[in-house]
């Protein structure tokens, strides 16, 4: 038994932090071709907002990074994040995946970023074996990323989850849930990818999702639990995350890495 969410990735996510999920579907697609990026850092001219900026992640217009994920129970794919538009209070982050593309929106707060969505638009879908369920974020709290991060800092997230469950022979039954992480500053590391070597701030994020149904009269819980480290390195971003989870009894481990990045 796996569990998907079938419209974000691992880290959401995403900055892997900001959102646990799984790849783009069961497929292998470290063999499709993306860009390798000039490197290049923030210029004077850099389109960003006051309000969105934070040292560990450049929010700046036109920011893009490559990543390349193996291990996880998607498979092994390639993709893209870029900061496509950026407003006064937030920013679209958008995921060019092999297969499709995705968006997902933030929000910059006095206390730093905060995503609103699991994915593309508020919907999200998760897929158990032959069930599938759409749900919809409802309230959204805490922080993704704070604007500043003290040595052992912690704090949270989570967002309430409902929709609707359907299982084969069985009617569409309602579903509603949680999904939270606790997330901690774990010091200063030397991370070694194939875009460089950096610097970076450690932050481990202690992930739950906890699902439950009603089939025949039967209460149908649906859970994932994963921890995930994910590497910032200062004015650069998201440069390695490794998640370690549970899908339905079934436990993976998966590495993302940054392969090259263009910040205008």
């Amino acid at each position: 038994m796996y569990f998907r969410f079938r419209s974000a990735m691992v880290v959401l996510l995403t900055l892997a932090l900001f959102v646990t999920a799984c790849g783009p579907g069961n497929t292998s697609n470290t063999d499709v071709v993306l860009p390798i990026l000039e490197t290049s850092q923030p210029s004077a001219s850099s389109t960003t907002s006051e309000l969105c900026s934070n040292m560990l992640y450049p929010i700046i217009q036109g920011a893009t990074w490559i990543y390349t994920s193996i291990g996880g129970p998607g498979g092994s794919f390639n993709y893209a994040n870029s900061i496509t538009e950026v407003h006064t209070d937030g920013f679209t982050l958008t995921s060019q995946f092999p297969d499709f593309t995705r968006t997902q929106e933030w929000s910059c707060q006095p206390d730093g970023l905060k995503t609103l969505q699991l994915g593309g638009g508020n919907a999200v879908g998760i897929s158990v074996q032959h069930m599938t369920a759409d749900l919809t974020a409802l309230e959204v709290t805490g922080i993704n990323l704070p604007k500043d991060i003290m040595e052992g800092s912690q704090w949270q997230y989570s967002m309430s989850l409902e929709g609707t469950v359907v299982m084969p022979d069985n009617p569409q039954a309602p579903a509603k849930g949680t999904y939270s992480v606790v997330i901690q500053e774990m010091g200063r590391e030397t991370v070694a990818v194939p875009a460089g070597t950096f610097e970076a701030v450690k932050i481990q994020s202690n992930s739950t999702v906890d699902i439950m149904s009603v089939f025949a009269g039967m209460d149908t819980p649906i859970k994932f639990n994963g921890t995930t480290i994910t590497w910032y390195a200062p004015g650069v971003g998201y440069v390695k995350s490794v998640e370690n989870g549970d899908f339905g009894g079934e436990a993976f481990s998966t590495t993302t890495e940054l392969q090259s990045y263009s910040i205008p």
